[in-house]
């Protein structure tokens, strides 16, 4: 990895968090910035992982759209649902 830049931000942690994140500083050789961004990184990286998995409705959509499952027909001249609130 080369030279990398950085900024300068302020957040507000809880006592309990710093707390931790202090003790865990002098048990490491690390900084509390650089442990702060590695927990930054890998939260960032499993959120983004997690964004890209497909739910089950996504799922279900897709399987429709190829054909594996039957869609249901929808039509003008069938009743609107109870509740719908164009069936007033």
């Amino acid at each position: 990895m080369g030279f990398a830049m950085g900024r300068r931000i302020t957040a507000h942690l809880d006592d309990d968090l710093l707390d931790a994140l202090n003790d865990l500083t002098r048990a490491s050789p690390l900084s509390r910035s650089e442990l702060v961004g590695i927990a930054i990184r890998r939260f960032l990286r499993e959120e983004q992982r997690r964004s890209h998995t497909p739910r089950a409705e996504a799922q279900l959509a897709k399987r429709i759209a190829k054909g594996e499952l039957p869609s249901r027909v929808v039509d003008g001249r069938r009743s609107a649902g109870s509740g719908a609130p164009w069936g007033n």
